[in-house]
């Protein structure tokens, strides 16, 4: 047993140094949803008008797997095959050719390469959690480790007028309320969650922002839940105001810090779709959050944030040693919640049964590293294809002559090529590490560990 305890954690801490370090549905020729979205976004103050501002300056194309996924936006076809819609946006373009300057064929090629940017993500497994979950049990001795005796959930929903925009048919919010309800009935009955809302009072308009601003609201107290009292907290508030996403942050702070991150594992989630509009700094907030005595899990969820809203998220996910994802629909949202449901029936299981929970934790890991390969590598493919197919589309229509689209289709393919083989890398490397065993590697492991989640 303690052998095989000890390569549980050990199969646990060669992953989880690359935590740290899926595609938009968006229906264009439906004009009556993209109007009710425009009109929703406009209700929250600056953060409609920030989300329509063209961005001039476009970053280099990424020369890794890791630089990829962390490039500062998202494309404007991203998630979606190569449509008549971007075609008009490419006759937009200036006419690039020979006689063009190096620094106008670098910048139309990054320019189109943002256009079609895909979303992609480093491996995000729920290894945090398991950290967070554990403790050395001084009475276990040879045992190895146990899990703490409690488990805690607080949700933060941003309820802002952004929140009003529509998705098939229906406002994000009432998608996040429906993934939010789905994920707390799926944890473990001996599990607390709590449920805080903010931007759920006045409107987008300048009269009622500080009204709105100082509302923050904990409508579910944490508890264990209770289905019918759950319900009737998540259903009482629509998309209204602006975005105090600050003072969301230090209160449900607040309402946990009686609970020492010693004895509990807490895990924090705050699903927003946009900045702080209320002149708060969350980032400095989230700092703060996690260096407190919770010892927090911190995900934040962007959900089809503008490229402005992404920057932020990143920040204070960065700055709290959290995780940080951003989702473009409402299956997306529901398996990021997935991942903590997971990690939490393992550790229910884990005061009843060692090797159900050790088993479960296997197949757990193993299952989301394969999920999120498949994922990747679909988005890969997709972001490729489209490239392809604007530089061919360009250079048809004499937007581009036969060296320039030359140099754009080599230097796009040579990109795929590299973040296609560094993703499978990474994808085998964890899967080894998943199925071997590495008690002989342990101090390299541990080494390593240790390098990476200090950066």
């Amino acid at each position: 047993m303690k052998r095989a305890l000890l390569l549980v954690v050990t199969i646990i801490l060669s992953a989880v140094f690359l935590i740290a370090c899926s595609s938009a549905e968006e229906n264009k020729d439906d004009k009556k949803e993209s109007d009710q979205n425009k009109s929703a976004e406009n209700m929250e103050g600056d953060e409609g008008e920030d989300s329509q501002q063209t961005v001039k300056n476009y970053p280099s194309i990424p020369k890794s797997f890791k630089e990829s996924a962390e490039y500062d936006m998202t494309g404007e076809f991203a998630g979606e095959e190569f449509s008549e819609e971007a075609k008009k946006k490419l006759n937009e373009l200036s006419e690039i050719n020979k006689d063009s300057s190096e620094e106008e064929i670098e910048a139309m090629e990054q320019e189109i390469f943002a256009l079609f940017k895909e979303n992609l993500n480093l491996p995000h497994l729920p290894i945090d959690q398991w950290e967070a979950m554990k403790f050395a049990d001084p009475s276990a001795g040879a045992q190895g480790p146990q899990v703490k005796g409690n488990y805690n959930v607080a949700i933060l929903l941003d309820s802002s007028g952004s929140m009003g925009a529509i998705e098939n048919g229906r406002t994000r919010m009432d998608l996040a309320k429906e993934a939010i309800q789905q994920f707390v009935e799926s944890l473990p009955q001996e599990a607390n969650v709590s449920l805080s809302v903010y931007g759920h009072v006045g409107t987008g308009q300048e009269k009622d922002k500080e009204k709105s601003c100082r509302k923050v609201e904990e409508v579910y107290p944490l508890s264990a839940y209770n289905p019918v009292e759950f319900s009737s907290s998540l259903n009482q508030f629509k998309p209204a105001g602006w975005t105090p996403m600050a003072k969301a942050a230090e209160q449900v702070m607040d309402n946990l810090k009686e609970l020492d991150g010693e004895n509990n594992t807490n895990i924090i989630y705050i699903v927003s779709d946009g900045i702080e509009t209320c002149g708060g700094d969350p980032v400095k907030v989230m700092e703060s959050l996690g260096a407190s005595n919770l010892k927090p899990v911190v995900n934040i969820i962007g959900y089809q944030v503008d490229n402005e809203g992404l920057n932020q998220l990143k920040e204070m996910a960065k700055a709290a040693n959290g995780q940080f994802v951003n989702v473009q629909n409402e299956q997306d949202l529901k398996s990021e919640f997935n991942r903590t449901a997971e990690m939490a029936k393992v550790w229910s299981e884990w005061h009843e049964d060692t090797n159900a929970a050790i088993n479960n934790l296997f197949n757990t890991v193993q299952s989301q590293l394969n999920d999120w390969h498949k994922t990747e590598q679909e988005k890969m493919n997709r972001e490729h294809k489209n490239l392809q197919s604007a530089v061919n589309y360009l250079n048809d229509q004499e937007k581009i002559d036969t060296d320039i689209f030359l140099r754009y289709d080599d230097h796009y393919r040579d990109y795929f090529l590299t973040v296609d083989q560094e993703a499978r890398d990474l994808f085998l490397e964890l899967d080894s590490l998943n199925r071997d065993s590495f008690l002989d590697n342990w101090d390299e492991i541990t080494d390593r560990f240790l390098e990476n989640v200090n950066k």
